[in-house]
């Protein structure tokens, strides 16, 4: 990056960016991480087992490196008050359902876990995040939080973004606002209605065309929609209109929940449908690349003659390559949590026979396909099971324009990038590995992942499985005990929450302030995004069985 990128805040692009996902719902309250809604100093949490290599020193690390998602500017950040005069900052933990985290010299500003400020030091300080917010998960069990690492959070990822959208908005359109604003900031007042309008534009240009109306609800994102927005209609358009090409934007209704983390380093393919090759740094340095292009990444392609392909992706770019090396090599060292409660060791016995016998075909530890520098990875089966099928539509959604990377070879492939018409996440794709090749020009990304019919997913290795509820890809069903019921039987609607239940393993019944984070699901005829159809795997067990199977799985 050039000195003018990296350190002068007011004239560069990600004052023209906005924040990641949108806002049109109702600000969803999950509370401090505890889910009592209350406003309440960093408290304690169990630390779950997660074997011996993950230690506090790691998981400092892994809440506070910059993977260089910058959010916004930290000293607008800190000034910043919603509508209802509370600061922006505070609502991290309260509205927002992040989990706090002390002050210490790895987090001196006293962020949630996850955040960080970025370029301490410089005139250049961000608000940043990284994958430890949205897959860090704290559990409540007889009033006791647990602290479970990698695991999907319960954090409300839309309500965060609706409420700095709204904090913005509301700044910009209310003179008292804007003037207790420009006080706290001390930039002259025309110059900052400037750069607060140009952060503000693509916001609502995003907003008001990706955003659905039903919001995700906690716990849940469409990631993949919202990577594919952020990269064809925010990052690659003419420079004259931001960077913008509204038309590219598509309505990112396919949330899905926050996948457990644990053990993705060893797979040889991941994500939800296998769309990502895994097993090696390499092929995991390219997933969260893209990860952080949808993660508000300051990331603008620029035409450049004098670059081998005419595109520079490396000039306006704020991803912090090394560090989503170390991030990667952290995450491996995080086990499946054990689980910290009494078992029937009687029935884990018989539960384990019938595991091994109705689930080790799909999910248990088979040999992978071996990658670049290791050959133990582990067999990831991508199959279809009747689950709800609208998250592949994120595949085929089809762009009016090209912009910055029209006539661009896809790399390890050759195919030229059309003017228009091009497939969003081959955009995405072609962005990132490209830029990955012009910074290091010897890394190896060609092996591609298979196409999988509609409607596949992973079978995942169920280690840690019983911290992971809701379940399904899209969090359609509350518990254990509920996933082996039939689809039929299975909750029409269930609140969603910290709270756990450890004999049906999942959410409980009764969560606080469950009333505004209530999900509510739909039957096998419709395939929207919340059906709790498919997966019917130990529906014919009798009910002792399946107790049986339950307290086996605890134990993975």
């Amino acid at each position: 990056m050039n000195d003018k990128f990296k350190y002068d805040i007011f004239s560069w692009a990600p004052l023209r960016r906005l924040a990641f996902f949108g806002l049109t719902a109702i600000l969803a309250s999950c509370g401090d991480g505890n889910g009592d809604g209350s406003v309440s100093a960093p408290s304690a949490a169990v630390a779950m087992n997660q074997g011996a290599a993950w230690n506090s020193t790691n998981q400092a690390a892994f809440y506070s490196a910059d993977q260089g998602s910058w959010i916004i500017p930290y000293q607008w950040a800190k000034a910043l008050k919603l509508p209802s005069g509370e600061s922006f900052l505070s609502q991290l933990t309260t509205s927002y359902g992040y989990i706090p985290n002390a002050v210490s010299p790895s987090n001196p500003e006293g962020l949630p876990v996850g955040f960080l400020v970025a370029n301490p030091g410089t005139n250049n300080q961000q608000l940043s995040m990284n994958c430890a917010a949205c897959h860090t998960r704290q559990i409540q069990v007889g009033g006791v939080k647990h602290r479970i690492d990698g695991g999907p959070a319960f954090s409300n990822l839309y309500a965060f973004n609706q409420g700095i959208n709204l904090a913005v908005g509301n700044t910009l359109s209310n003179a008292e606002a804007f003037n207790a604003f420009q006080a706290a900031v001390q930039v002259p007042a025309a110059t900052l209605r400037t750069q607060l309008s140009a952060w503000y534009m693509p916001s609502n240009t995003l907003v008001n065309a990706a955003l659905p109306s039903t919001p995700w609800g906690i716990g849940r994102a469409d990631a993949v929609g919202m990577i594919q927005n952020r990269l064809s209609g925010l990052d690659i358009g003419p420079v004259a209109n931001s960077h913008v090409i509204a038309s590219n934007i598509a309505v990112a209704a396919q949330p899905v929940r926050y996948p457990f983390i644990w053990n993705t380093g060893k797979q040889d393919f991941t994500q939800y449908s296998g769309s990502s090759v895994g097993g090696s740094s390499s092929y995991s340095l390219a997933r969260n690349a893209s990860q952080v292009i949808g993660v508000y990444a300051a990331f603008y392609p620029q035409a450049n003659a004098a670059i081998s392909g005419g595109v520079d992706f490396l000039t306006e770019n704020s991803i912090n390559y090394t560090n989503l090396l170390n991030i990667q090599n952290l995450v491996n060292q995080i086990g499946p949590p054990q689980y910290p409660w009494p078992v029937d060791n009687v029935l884990v016995f018989q539960g384990k026979a019938l595991y091994e016998k109705n689930c080790t075909s799909c999910h248990g530890i088979k040999q992978g396909q071996p990658r670049p520098g290791n050959s133990d990875t582990w067999a990831t089966l991508i199959q279809n099971v009747q689950t709800d099928s609208s998250y592949y539509k994120n595949f085929g959604v089809i762009t009016t324009g090209s912009g910055v990377l029209s006539g661009l070879a896809i790399p390890f492939q050759g195919t030229i990038i059309p003017a228009s018409g091009a497939v969003s996440i081959s955009l995405v794709n072609t962005a990132s590995e490209t830029a990955l090749v012009q910074k290091n020009p010897s890394i190896d990304l060609s092996i591609k992942p298979p196409a999988h019919p509609v409607g596949s997913f992973e079978s995942k290795v169920l280690q840690g499985v019983w911290s992971a509820a809701p379940y399904l890809h899209n969090g359609s069903v509350p518990t254990l005990a509920a996933l082996l019921a039939p689809a039929a039987a299975r909750p029409t609607s269930f609140q969603v929450g910290p709270v756990y239940d450890i004999i049906n393993v999942g959410l409980a019944a009764e969560q606080p302030n469950g009333s505004a984070t209530v999900r509510v699901t739909t039957d096998c005829a419709t395939m929207e995004g919340n059906s709790r159809c498919g997966h019917e795997f130990g529906t014919l067990l009798t009910q002792d069985e399946k107790t049986a199977l339950i307290e086996y799985l605890k134990t993975l």
